[in-house]
């Protein structure tokens, strides 16, 4: 009989978790308060470890602005960062870099080489689209510092060649059309190159191939076909949920912290070490009220694990500049992107910025925005089309460089062809 009871008092504690359970999938997927959805982000955003936000911030330093994977002069495969095997290529460099240079298994040169050298190869291009210095950013990757021959070397792309035994990189600056070679054993990108060529979506030719030498620098990349290629329509608008989940993080003892309206309508959030300021377009600045109060950095990825800890949400983050001044004070510019490309917000040309002074990180600021999809639609204009539209509106303007972006604010947008040329940067639309 007893036995009886407690089975009974089993099935009533089961059958009110199994109400409950339903009731919390109803409440989340349904009926879910924005800042239950903030609790839970949060509990798992804090839970990761140090060696994951490790991993996520080695992953921003190495991913370039474009990705291409060059098979002959006339074809370059356009990779986005929203495909599975830009990921890949990008863990697999990080982590290629790291194993062999703590193992010392690797060759290292320096070498004149021009553009030419890799057009006819097989080869992943990664073009970061800034300057990066070549020891830091080894360093960076795996706390191992290089001979003095490349000390002050700076490149702004990598070009991977792979064969049966060997993977080479060649860390090359296009501007002095030189080159850091390192030879490693196999990292294993064949099989990535051959999943790429498969899709063959986003088609590129070098430029030169395609006669436009005249017009164009003979070393970009021009998009010449896209086939089945879609992206999303997207929206920006203010955050409130992220406003909500930086406010928990940076100022957890509610106690010690004031908030002020300013007549703007700017909101200020302070501690006395430390402030955060929401402005009503949608920007944010945070900053420290002393620089002995900053948080201790002593590198690009510990400046980046702070900001992928506090501020980070999901969004797909490149660096597309750094700068420094003095030993222990720069600046990281980081982009937000959508599917795959970049999301310009505001008058400015990046959506975040981190600075460090002294060793000590000072201030984070930026745009707090939500992107969302509207609807998805096919690219009718190729890169050639939006060449011509420029040079029947302005003549034969010499261009460096094109690619897509959204340009963030008011309606919905599709992304523009962004095309940079001596007399400044032209914008024409992808859809006609």
């Amino acid at each position: 009989m007893r036995k009886s009871k407690v089975e009974v008092i089993k099935s009533i504690v089961l059958s009110i978790l199994v109400i409950l359970s339903i009731y919390l999938y109803y409440k989340v997927y349904f009926d879910y308060k924005v800042e239950d959805i903030v609790k839970a982000v949060d509990i798992y955003q804090n839970s990761q470890s140090d060696q994951e936000l490790l991993k996520r911030a080695r992953k921003i330093l190495a991913s370039p602005k474009e990705m291409y994977l060059n098979i002959s002069k006339n074809v370059a495969v356009r990779v986005l960062s929203n495909q599975e095997q830009y990921s890949q290529v990008v863990l697999k460099l990080v982590e290629g870099i790291e194993k062999l240079l703590i193992k010392k298994e690797f060759e290292i040169s320096l070498k004149n080489i021009s553009t030419n050298f890799f057009k006819q190869k097989r080869v992943l291009i990664l073009d970061f689209g800034y300057k990066i210095n070549f020891n830091i950013f080894l360093y960076e990757l795996a706390k191992r510092n290089i001979g003095r021959e490349t000390q002050g070397f700076e490149f702004n792309m990598i070009f991977i060649e792979e064969n049966d035994k060997n993977t080479i990189l060649y860390f090359f600056n296009s501007q002095k059309q030189s080159s850091v070679v390192m030879k490693f054993p196999q990292f294993g990108f064949m099989p990535l190159e051959d999943s790429i060529e498969k899709e063959l979506k986003l088609v590129y030719s070098w430029s030169d191939s395609l006669g436009f030498t005249e017009i164009a620098n003979k070393d970009i990349l021009i998009p010449v076909e896209f086939s089945d290629v879609q992206f999303s329509e997207i929206k920006t608008s203010e955050s409130s949920y992220k406003k909500d989940l930086i406010v928990r993080r940076l100022f957890p003892d509610t106690i010690l912290t004031r908030k002020n309206i300013l007549k703007n309508g700017d909101m200020v959030i302070t501690d006395e070490r430390r402030t955060l300021q929401l402005k009503n377009d949608g920007r944010f600045v945070f900053e420290y009220s002393e620089s002995v109060f900053g948080e201790k950095v002593d590198s690009i990825s510990d400046a980046l694990m702070f900001f992928l800890r506090t501020f980070y949400t999901g969004e797909d983050l490149r660096i597309c500049k750094v700068e420094f001044k003095n030993d222990g004070d720069f600046k990281v510019y980081l982009m937000t992107r959508a599917n795959g490309i970049d999301v310009v917000a505001g008058d400015e040309e990046f959506c975040a910025k981190i600075e460090v002074r002294g060793g000590r990180l000072q201030e984070i600021s930026g745009y707090l925005f939500d992107m969302l999809r509207v609807r998805t639609s096919q690219i009718k204009v190729d890169g050639i089309a939006a060449i011509d539209t420029i040079k029947e509106r302005k003549g034969d303007i010499f261009i460096e460089e094109i690619d897509l972006e959204y340009i963030s604010g008011g309606a919905s947008l599709y992304p523009y062809w962004k095309i940079n040329t001596q007399s400044g940067v032209v914008y024409v639309e992808t859809i006609k």
